[in-house]
């Protein structure tokens, strides 16, 4: 059908119009959509408009392209990506590069030894900038160099406090024996932060290269749609967990963090898409809210910014709310993902589990995740940071990266069928 042609009974020529058009050229493929457009309209104008009549005709019409687009554009994206692995080499180059910067400036980073939320003081290091200067541990923060504790935007704005450097705190605090209220002044000089600390950032940046690097390989080598995931993964990881260097200009500083926290909650996305259909689909992906549930706070999140970005809204003043419901999703992501791999494992057969490299997968998880979690529990009977090598327990995160790749390539090597579990 000619979707110019003028018919009495038809659309029309302005149908579907400019917008829809534009729609339809960036989510489709060039040779799918004069075929799409054509059966949409014909539908439009055959079955919905002689029922319903015009104005019902054209919302089925943009309802069809708005429910299609989401999964069309994954599949335009997933065959041009995985047709050109190559294009991912430059943006790679550019993190690991960010990367490696990021650790060179580890030594200029201070500290106050404090940590603060919600106003008040949760715990001083013994020993640290903030205890000698008289800072104590429920003191509530009124002001930081005379901005005010609530006004976030305006902390996250000020420039990095450089090692040496004094800042004043008002503070308020309780006498726990009177309950008398004070106000105090204290001058805290930062210092650079301690070599625990930046042994911490350096092996989480090493953990990060490996997440990276892992990823690209793998979708190098074995292009598809379930390496094109890992890469994502990878990059999301990387992100966020590279240290990367200071940048003084406060708007492009926030700009780069959003987009690497949205890089990362895609990254938890993508591993849950990953081990629902890897090694093979699972029937609860066949319902078609599963991929909606799945991006939506990615949607959500990438909206909000665009918002804050546009519009200049006081996303900052969510604060905590926003900042737990954040943990409480990507927590989400990773147990569903676990449970996802253990219903791969379980319910395979154990040439299953050889061939789609389930065994792999599941090794490098545990043996990745078991220093950490020991740590963890030992954590809750007694101290824990005087523990020899326990700064670099992390470094057995890497094994969960190279265990997915290991598996994808295994996997694509055997090209095993696919069907629903």
């Amino acid at each position: 059908m000619n979707p110019q042609a003028v018919d009495g009974d038809g659309m029309g020529v302005g149908f579907p119009g400019p917008v829809a058009r534009w729609m339809l050229r960036l989510v489709l493929p060039a040779d799918r959509r004069e075929e799409f457009e054509g059966d949409l309209i014909e539908e439009a104008e055959t079955i919905v408009l002689p029922r319903n009549g015009r104005r019902a005709a054209r919302s089925w019409f943009w309802w069809q392209i708005v429910v299609s687009a989401p999964s069309m554009l994954a599949r335009r994206v997933d065959k041009e990506v995985s047709m050109y692995p190559q294009r991912w080499i430059v943006p790679a180059a550019l993190l690991v590069i960010w990367g490696i910067v990021g650790m060179a400036d580890l030594s200029h980073n201070s500290t106050g030894g404090f940590d603060w939320g919600n106003s008040m003081v949760l715990a001083v290091d013994p020993g640290g900038p903030a205890d000698r200067a008289g800072l104590r541990e429920g003191d509530r923060i009124l002001t930081m160099d005379g901005v005010p504790s609530d006004d976030l935007e305006a902390l996250q704005s000020q420039p990095r406090t450089e090692i040496g450097e004094t800042r004043v705190l008002e503070v308020e605090r309780t006498d726990e024996v009177t309950g008398a209220t004070t106000t105090e002044t204290v001058e805290i000089t930062y210092g650079q932060v301690p070599a625990r600390g930046r042994t911490f950032d350096l092996v989480a940046g090493v953990i990060g290269l490996v997440f990276l690097l892992t990823g690209l390989l793998v979708f190098l080598k074995a292009p598809g749609t379930p390496s094109l995931l890992f890469a994502l993964v990878g990059f999301g990881f990387a992100g966020i967990l590279l240290p990367g260097p200071y940048i003084g200009a406060p708007g492009v500083r926030h700009f780069i963090s959003n987009l690497l926290f949205l890089a990362f909650l895609t990254a938890f996305a993508s591993l849950l898409h990953l081990l629902l259909t890897f090694p093979r689909r699972k029937r609860v992906v066949e319902k078609k809210y599963v991929w909606p549930l799945i991006y939506a706070p990615v949607a959500v999140f990438a909206l909000v910014w665009l918002a804050n970005l546009v519009a200049g809204l006081p996303l900052h003043r969510l604060g905590a709310p926003a900042a737990l419901f954040l943990g409480i999703l990507l927590i989400g992501y990773a147990v569903l993902s676990l449970v996802a791999l253990i219903h791969s494992f379980v319910t395979a057969a154990p040439k299953e589990r050889a061939e789609g490299g389930l065994n792999f997968m599941l090794a490098g998880v545990v043996i990745g995740l078991l220093p950490l979690t020991c740590l963890m529990v030992a954590g809750l009977f007694g101290r824990t940071d005087t523990l020899p090598g326990t700064d670099f327990l992390f470094l057995t995160l890497v094994l969960i990266p190279i265990s997915f790749g290991v598996a994808l390539v295994k996997n694509a090597r055997g090209a095993l069928p696919t069907r629903s579990a």
